[in-house]
């Protein structure tokens, strides 16, 4: 074992603190009551989403330090139905995110594959450790489960009534979950989403107290690709679309700001519409690390 490692798992030893401070080791889901690991835990999702090509200068003012679109700027909408997580004693949420098709250049490392820009999730247990740990861009919102149709299957977010995000996928009627397919199902290595051979980064900020407009923590992290055990019981492509819907303050007064910058991006074409219905190994995501 050398060095990197022998510290990562004298790291991962480590009881975890959040606030509120003084009770104890929190919980959550990188670490359960007694330090227990919720690692391997199989749980449902179904992930449905919609890529588009957008402008590349559209795009520009949306990265944050050591970002940059690819030649080919896209970005995809999805969100993940999930149901059955362990670290929820058996609970579920969903959550959509909105990601761009990214290269880091850093001082050390350059890597290409999807910026998670944002993150809505329609539980707040989830948002809380998942920001303050390892800096997930999380907000929350009301998001439904799937409204199906004969002949399209659709999903929206929404705060406090406001709708702000619709996506629906033409041709898709999505029919019962398919439990008699779970048992003989391959296990395959993926990322999160089904993703096969792309990294997911993100940028963690956190304000510095009374020294406002500076940062406590402001850095670049990343997922390494394949890092869920899969077993992928259906999948489909075809078309759809997506749509953001301009807000004011006073409809969305926390967060109007993302939703008419994501709104102002240029629809070029849609480029893909997608469905799967996967059980996913629980991964409580310690091997993400900081881009230098």
């Amino acid at each position: 074992m050398n060095e990197q490692d022998a510290g990562a798992t004298a790291t991962a030893t480590k009881p975890i603190y959040r606030m509120p401070y003084g009770f104890g080791p929190s919980v959550g889901p990188r670490q359960g009551p007694g330090g227990r690991s919720f690692n391997g835990e199989w749980a449902r999702t179904t992930t449905v989403g919609v890529a588009f090509r957008t402008e590349h200068d559209a795009l520009v003012p949306l990265m944050p330090p050591g970002f940059e679109p690819t030649a080919e700027p896209t970005v995809r909408v999805q969100c993940h139905f999930n149901t059955d997580f362990a670290w929820l004693a058996g609970r579920g949420y969903n959550f959509a995110e909105v990601l761009f098709s990214a290269v880091y250049r850093g001082e050390e490392d350059e890597v290409e594959g999807d910026f998670v820009a944002v993150m809505w999730e329609s539980m707040a247990d989830p948002c809380i450790p998942g920001r303050e740990e390892i800096g997930l861009p999380k907000l929350y919102a009301d998001i439904p489960d799937l409204a199906l149709g004969q002949r399209s299957t659709r999903w929206d977010a929404s705060w406090e009534g406001f709708r702000f995000l619709e996506v629906e996928l033409d041709g898709l009627s999505l029919q019962p979950w398919p439990r008699e397919r779970e048992a003989d199902a391959e296990t395959v290595r993926l990322g999160i989403g089904g993703s096969a051979g792309r990294h997911r980064m993100y940028y963690k900020y956190i304000p510095r107290t009374g020294d406002w407009g500076e940062a406590d923590a402001a850095y670049a992290t990343v997922s390494p690709p394949g890092n869920y055990d899969m077993k992928v019981l259906e999948s489909w492509s075809g078309s759809g679309t997506v749509a953001f819907h301009e807000a004011r303050w006073e409809d969305l007064p926390t967060f109007y700001n993302v939703v008419n910058a994501l709104a102002g991006l240029p629809v070029l074409e849609v480029t893909d519409a997608m469905m799967g219905r996967a059980m996913v190994a629980f991964n409580d995501l310690r091997d993400q690390r900081i881009l230098r």
